[in-house]
């Protein structure tokens, strides 16, 4: 609804009558000209005898002398207010045979269409009560009927963490009342794993005064609650109590957070271990193994998999690799580690183990388990399996060469078909392999063989347009086979082609966004993918700085997306370069999601804009409802740290109507497009422009 210049004036005036606040209209020389009735009450009726400006309060606590000092004239505040656009101060009004009245004014200029000072508004209210420090009076009974209404616990504790004081809601927390908890120790109620914490607590306490901890209690039910409790240490006036608590129920905030580290920390499909949380796993392995055992690890890969799949279709794939990751977990011993590296490759860690006799034993066991029939949809499917298998420490130091090695064996394996390897450091073929590839991308550079593709980034919701991601493609000469992106980043971190190739990288994407915002007048944000290498460089930043400033390309239209394992080790110096590229204005994103380590403090403590979920979690999201929840608690999580969401390979309607139920800001997929040359970005564009509006159809 749209009004007039006389409608809101009506408006406007019959608000002032009404509203009880101050309201008056000062001339330009600073006479009233208007005052609604609650400033006839207060400045004209009553036997006002004196009315007098100040700029603090500090006149009311120091005397006469100060109150002369503190007041300033009205030619002065309208001056003020002239140069500044408003004056912010107290009124104080004497009235006859009564108390002075203090009244918080503020005085804003009004100018006309010229420019001219013409009148002065002036509004406040009534703070004498405040002023004075005066306040309503509680009683015990009036408290008492107060905390009933709190959710939180409000206790006292002696030294040894007798309960002294409870309120009433602890019965809703425990299912207890306040007689039957007071006198005894809350450390009887902590669960054993957690009295550590309480200890930890008490010694912070003495030294620091305050703390903030997280424990588990245990209910009238004999049920373990999760608990936030902020404990004070409080001075001798208060003794026998020496601890004041605050303690509320996050038991559903603690399962929920739990739920969704331990989805971000496993495979989706099989729920193993991810790649990133099966390092980590080997990595605490080696730490810890004794010096007459050894540690080995096997890679694990499916012959006759592609086949299944691409002839029986992905869901028929999907069970078959769920078959086979319970078939593994069974063969293995309790204290084995089987984790998926992602199609149909898995990783186990054997720790301890003792022999090679005893790790080809257990190889063979899962040989056989793999090698079984299995029955999907009523027919038999079969597959075998090559094993490479490589030692701590013979094979490496470290859980990245471990399981690398692990898979150079493998690749040896699979040339036999349904074996294992050991590794031998006499296998060249995969290093000869990277050389060559290593040639090959240095020709690329050269002769230019690499470009940029761009895939639009749109509302669930609209099918506006908010973003795109550039992506690198390899158009390899024919006859050579095909090099994934991740492959080609990994040759260029592997041969130190790594800063000409994200150089290459970041001039051509901004110089092309750039171009598009001068041919257009708009380019929405375009998100660039940088390697763990890159982002804990020193030139990176500055190669950044030195793009922006040479392309001409706003800041904000660039977003740098970085994946989780870029904070595995190396958190303080991608903090830095993070930092220094939110000062530039270029805005940061977290790619893939739940794929690395996901260590969610991350998300709290870093500069960050934007998160995207790894397209992994759209696989069950139509028919899985705890898929759902997690994306939602995704989604929550993020939007509660004002992050903004993009969801991954989006590829049909129903992902999309979800995830715009769920809150998702954006999706990216084949369902909106795939990747497209810069030269059909434009065009593209142009059709999604003219097409957003089908999703609200």
């Amino acid at each position: 609804m749209s009004l007039d210049f006389s409608e809101w004036s009506s408006w406007l005036a019959t608000a002032a009558q009404q509203t009880p606040n101050v309201s008056c209209l000062l001339g330009e020389t600073g006479q009233m000209v208007y005052m609604n009735p609650a400033a006839e009450s207060l400045l004209t009726g009553g036997g006002v005898e004196q009315v007098a400006w100040h700029r603090s309060l500090d006149w009311i606590h120091e005397g006469e002398q100060a109150r002369l000092e503190d007041r300033i004239r009205h030619a002065e505040l309208l001056q003020f207010a002239v140069e500044h656009g408003s004056w912010e101060g107290f009124l104080a009004v004497k009235r006859r045979g009564m108390r002075e009245l203090l009244i918080a004014v503020a005085v804003t200029a009004l100018r006309d269409t010229d420019g001219k000072v013409a009148r002065y508004h002036l509004c406040g209210h009534e703070v004498t009560h405040v002023a004075e420090g005066q306040g309503l009076h509680i009683d015990d009974q009036r408290f008492a009927l107060m905390t009933e209404l709190i959710d939180d616990v409000i206790s006292l504790h002696d030294s040894h963490l007798v309960t002294l004081y409870a309120t009433s809601a602890i019965t809703r927390l425990t299912g207890m009342t306040p007689r039957q908890i007071i006198g005894k120790s809350t450390f009887r109620r902590v669960h054993p794993e957690d009295r550590h914490i309480i200890l930890h607590a008490q010694r912070h306490l003495k030294r620091m005064g305050e703390v903030t901890l997280r424990w588990r209690h245990v209910t009238r039910k004999g049920r373990w609650r999760w608990f936030e409790t902020k404990a004070r240490l409080l001075d001798e006036s208060w003794l026998p109590a020496r601890y004041l608590c605050s303690t509320r129920d996050i038991s559903e905030r603690m399962e929920s957070e739990e739920h969704v580290l331990w989805r971000s920390r496993h495979d989706i499909l099989t729920e193993l271990p991810n790649r990133s949380y099966f390092l980590e796993r080997v990595q605490q392995a080696t730490q810890r193994v004794a010096p007459d055992h050894m540690v080995a690890i096997l890679f694990v890969d499916l012959d006759g998999f592609k086949r299944i799949n691409d002839s029986l279709g992905h869901e028929t794939g999907d069970a078959l690799l769920r078959v086979i990751a319970q078939r593994l977990m069974d063969a293995v011993r309790s204290d084995d580690v089987v984790g998926r590296m992602g199609g149909d490759e898995f990783t186990i860690l054997l720790d301890p183990i003792h022999s090679a006799e005893e790790t080809e034993i257990l190889v063979r066991r899962l040989l056989a388990a793999i090698a079984r029939p299995v029955t999907i949809g009523g027919q038999d499917l079969f597959v075998s399996g090559s094993v490479g298998v490589s030692f701590f420490p013979d094979d490496g130091a470290d859980s990245e060469t471990l399981v690398r090695h692990a898979d150079v064996a493998m690749y040896q394996a699979k040339k036999l078909g349904n074996s294992f390897r050991y590794f031998d450091h006499s296998m060249h073929d995969a290093a000869q392999e990277r050389l060559r590839q290593e040639r090959s991308l240095r020709r690329a550079l050269e002769v230019g063989e690499l470009e940029m593709h761009y895939q639009p980034q749109v509302s669930p919701i609209t099918g506006v347009v908010e973003g795109m991601e550039a992506l690198l493609r390899w158009r390899r000469p024919e006859g050579e086979l095909p090099i994934s992106p991740a492959r080609l980043v990994a040759v260029a971190e592997e041969s130190g082609l790594i800063e000409p190739l994200g150089a290459w990288i970041l001039q051509d994407v901004c110089e092309q966004a750039a171009n598009w915002l001068t041919e257009t007048g708009t380019c929405p944000p375009v998100a660039v993918n940088v390697s763990t290498h890159q982002l804990t460089q020193t030139w990176f930043l500055r190669r950044v700085e030195q793009t922006l400033q040479s392309t001409g390309l706003p800041p904000h239209l660039l977003e740098v997306e970085i994946t989780e394992s870029a904070f595995l080790g190396k958190g303080d110096v991608a903090r830095k370069t993070l930092e220094g590229l939110r000062a530039l204005g270029v805005r940061l994103a977290v790619d893939d999601f739940g794929t690395g380590y996901s260590s969610l403090s991350y998300l709290r403590d870093l500069p960050l804009d934007c998160l995207k979920i790894d397209a992994a979690f759209l696989v069950d999201l139509q028919s899985g409802r705890q898929t759902q929840s997690i994306v939602r608690a995704i989604i929550e999580l993020s939007h509660a740290l004002n992050l903004t969401v993009v969801a991954e390979g989006v590829e049909d309607e129903d992902q999309r109507t979800i995830l715009a139920e769920l809150g998702c800001d954006r999706i990216q997929g084949y369902l909106i497009s795939p990747a497209v040359p810069a030269s059909a970005v434009p065009k593209l564009l142009k059709n999604l422009q003219k097409t957003k509006l089908r999703f609200a159809a």
